[in-house]
C-alpha cells in the first residue's frame, strides 16, 4: 500500500472520529433532550444505524464532494491530505468548545480552499459550489419550517386536547417510542452525509487503490468518535437550544431526518446539524418565540459562519506551507 493512501487512511479516520463525535448530536441530541433515552442507549442506537447508513446510503454525496467540486484530473493524493487534515483540524477545535458545526461546510469549504492555492478558480466547478451554498442555506430554512408546522399541528389538534383530558403523560410516553424511530431513520441519513465528509476527497484521489475499505474504514471512525466522544456534543442539541419533551423531539427530529434525506439522495453535503437545530428552533417558535434561546443560537450560528472561511484558510495554508517545505528540501 502506498504510503500516502496509509497517511489518507489514518487522516481519514481521524476526521471520522471527529465528525462521529459531532454529528451524533443530530440523530439522538432530542431523544436524549426529552428523557426518550438515557445517553448511553442512545449513542449505541446512533452508533448502529450511522454504520449503516455510512456503508450503505453514502455513495451520491461521496460523488459530489469527492469530484463535483474540482476535478480528479488536478485532485492529487497528497492534496486529499492537505484538504481532510485542514478539515479535522477545524473540527477538532470546535469539537473541544462543544460547539455543534458541520462537518460538510468543513470540508466542502477545505476542498474549496484546496483548488484555490493549488489550480486557481477555473479548475473549480461553481456550478456545483452554487448548488452546495444553496442546499446549505435551503436545508435549515425547510427544517424549521417542517418542524414548526409539525408540532403546531400536533399541539392544536391533539396535545392541548390531550391535556385537558389529563392524559399528558400517557400520549408522552408514546411519543417516546416515535422519538427512537425517528433518532434511528435520522441516524441513517446522517451516516450517509457523513462518510462522504470523511472518506469522499480519498475515495476519489486514490481511485481504485482505496475501494471499499476505505468506506468501512470511515464508518467504524465513526462509530468510535460516537462512543468515545458524543456526549460532548450531544447535550447543546438536546438541551440548550429550547425545552424539549417527545412530542416535541420526535417532530424536530423526523423533521430534520426527512430533509436531509431528500437531499442525501441528490448528492447534496448539506449539513444535519444545520437543519436539526433549524427544526429545533421551529419547534420551539411553535411553542411561543420565549421559549427558544437565543444566546446559544447566536453562538453557534458564529461559529458556522466562521467556519468557511477558517476552513478554506487553513487548508490553503497548509498547501502553501507544504509547497514551500518540499521546494526547500529539493533545493
Amino acid at each position: 500500500m502506498d504510503w500516502l493512501l496509509i497517511i489518507g487512511v489514518i487522516i481519514s479516520f481521524y476526521m471520522a472520529f471527529n465528525i462521529g463525535a459531532n454529528d451524533i448530536g443530530n440523530s439522538i441530541g432530542t431523544a436524549v433532550g426529552s428523557g426518550s433515552l438515557n445517553m448511553r442507549r442512545a449513542l449505541i442506537l446512533g452508533a448502529v444505524f450511522m454504520f449503516i447508513g455510512a456503508m450503505y446510503l453514502g455513495t451520491n454525496v461521496i460523488r459530489t464532494i469527492g469530484s463535483g467540486i474540482i476535478s480528479t484530473d488536478v485532485l492529487t493524493p497528497g492534496g486529499a491530505l492537505i484538504i481532510i487534515l485542514a478539515a479535522a483540524i477545524w473540527i477538532s477545535i470546535t469539537l473541544l468548545e462543544k460547539i455543534p458545526i458541520s462537518g460538510s461546510d468543513a470540508i466542502v469549504s477545505a476542498v474549496f480552499g484546496y483548488g484555490l492555492a493549488a489550480v486557481g478558480p477555473s479548475y473549480i466547478n461553481f456550478d456545483v459550489m452554487g448548488f452546495i451554498v444553496l442546499s446549505w442555506i435551503l436545508s435549515p430554512l425547510i427544517g424549521l419550517a417542517a418542524g414548526f408546522c409539525l408540532y403546531y399541528i400536533l399541539r392544536k389538534r391533539f396535545i392541548i386536547k390531550i391535556r385537558s383530558a389529563g392524559l399528558k403523560d400517557r400520549v408522552e410516553k408514546i411519543f417516546s417510542y416515535f422519538q427512537i424511530g425517528s433518532s434511528a431513520f435520522a441516524a441513517l441519513n446522517v451516516g450517509a452525509i457523513d462518510i462522504a465528509a470523511a472518506t469522499g476527497v480519498i475515495y476519489y484521489s486514490f481511485g481504485p487503490a482505496a475501494g471499499g475499505d476505505i468506506k468501512f474504514i470511515g464508518a467504524i471512525g465513526l462509530v468510535l468518535g460516537i462512543l468515545i466522544a458524543g456526549r460532548r456534543i450531544t447535550g447543546t442539541i438536546g438541551k440548550r437550544i429550547t425545552e424539549l419533551v417527545p412530542s416535541r423531539g420526535f417532530s424536530a427530529q423526523i423533521s430534520m431526518a426527512s430533509v436531509v434525506y431528500i437531499f442525501a439522495l441528490l448528492g447534496m453535503p448539506i449539513s444535519p446539524t444545520q437543519t436539526l437545530v433549524g427544526s429545533v428552533i421551529g419547534v420551539g417558535i411553535a411553542r411561543g418565540t420565549d421559549t427558544v434561546k437565543i444566546d446559544v443560537i447566536k453562538h453557534i450560528a458564529t461559529t458556522w459562519i466562521i467556519t468557511i472561511p477558517a476552513c478554506i484558510a487553513l487548508s490553503a495554508g497548509i498547501y502553501f506551507l507544504v509547497s514551500i517545505i518540499f521546494k526547500g528540501l529539493s533545493g
